[in-house]
């Protein structure tokens, strides 16, 4: 697949946020995508290198296509080992960094997520926002964050807050466009800054990697471990079904509370695998029963297509851009809003292989709608439109 003619000979860079030592998430593999479509340069505004080394994960597919010596790829700055300062590094780096003045020579450039003054910098480039979210702490997770924090830190944080808010908004406001998810992410981006965006699902050219290789007697989990994708809960009610079993395979902030989990409970229907390479997972996904995938209000979510795309149904949450891509009783079930350990337990017995195998064609056709091509013809259109109204 190739760029359209008017993107032709046109210098095309993306800025992805950060390169952490999480996972490789939904807005990674979107950049790797839209990298490999427009052969632009690829830059990250921070980056672990331990968890990216090429040498170390010389068997993972995906951290080899990032270093692939085809395109050009390069960092800002490394990300700090202290948690307090790697934040406020994130924040600040760009205030007082000329190093993003490389960006200057380029026709266009995509910021992939949240890049404090980087966008308000540059002055020559169609400058687009490919906005994941808003900050979610400080915009539509706010309420949860203040009661997770003592009453003297509310003050504080509301500061903060409203400081966060009025700067984001300043760095998305100077761009040219502004692109999101989904109608979801494009209502929160509007309630948290009031600026406007144009929707547009996101996409992996990996989904071909997403095949069925069989029906395994294993429901599989491979969201971020963290709060907002519901982990405890997923675990608690496979706590209770220890006839059921659960694979989960990622990394994140919960995973020595998982790991202590299973070990304490000794939870022997749960395995974890921490993170695995891409053709692991693959495995994994073309092998499982189901997939479970209930994150808090997602902004758009590429897991649950990765698993329709290989057959598979799945376990989601009528939340989010999860209402825009998985339809209840077609290609998965839909918990409830604000879903309890009672309703995941109860999805998850219903889920039977006869279910599942009874879905297989639909999930694959839904799949089918969030294909490479119809993406990339919508893009090409928003840049080029860009790039004409910027001429005039």
């Amino acid at each position: 697949m190739s760029k359209s003619n008017s993107l032709e000979g046109k210098k095309i860079a993306i800025v992805h946020a950060v390169f952490n030592s999480s996972i490789k998430g939904g807005g990674e593999k979107l950049m790797l995508s839209i990298r490999n479509h427009y052969k632009a340069d690829l830059f990250a505004g921070a980056i672990d290198l331990q968890n990216w080394d090429k040498e170390k994960f010389k068997n993972d597919s995906f951290v080899q296509d990032l270093w692939d010596k085809n395109y050009k790829f390069d960092y800002f700055h490394l990300e700090s080992p202290i948690p307090i300062w790697r934040k406020i590094k994130r924040q600040l780096f760009f205030l007082v960094s000329d190093k993003s003045q490389v960006l200057e020579k380029y026709d266009i450039v995509i910021f992939s997520g949240h890049i404090a003054f980087l966008p308000r910098k540059l002055k020559n480039p169609l400058k687009v926002l490919y906005c994941h979210t808003p900050p979610r702490d400080f915009s539509d997770q706010f309420e949860n964050l203040l009661k997770s924090k003592s009453k003297w830190q509310h003050f504080f944080l509301k500061i903060f807050r409203n400081w966060i808010k009025s700067e984001y908004t300043k760095d998305a406001s100077s761009c040219d466009l502004i692109l999101t998810h989904t109608h979801t992410t494009q209502q929160r981006l509007m309630e948290f800054s009031g600026l406007d965006s144009t929707p547009i699902f996101p996409i992996t050219d990996g989904l071909d990697r997403f095949k069925w290789i069989s029906q395994g007697n294993y429901f599989l989990s491979y969201a971020r471990l963290e709060e907002k994708k519901r982990l405890k809960l997923i675990v608690q009610a496979f706590t209770e079904m220890p006839d059921k079993k659960l694979i989960i395979c990622s990394g994140g902030p919960l995973e020595s509370w998982l790991k202590n989990e299973i070990e304490t409970k000794n939870l022997k229907n749960i395995s974890f695998l921490g993170r695995v390479s891409d053709e692991k997972l693959s495995e994994l996904v073309g092998n499982c029963l189901a997939g479970i995938y209930i994150p808090i209000n997602e902004d758009a979510g590429m897991t649950q297509i990765e698993l329709m795309n290989a057959g598979k149904p799945v376990v989601g949450v009528a939340e989010g851009g999860l209402l825009e891509s998985v339809i209840d009783g077609e290609n998965g079930i839909l918990l409830p809003e604000n879903p309890e350990t009672k309703d995941l337990i109860k999805a998850v017995e219903k889920m039977t292989p006869k279910l599942a195998i009874g879905l297989k064609e639909k999930c694959q056709l839904q799949a089918q709608k969030f294909a490479p091509k119809k993406f990339f013809q919508k893009l090409d259109l928003l840049l080029e439109e860009g790039l004409e109204g910027k001429s005039r």
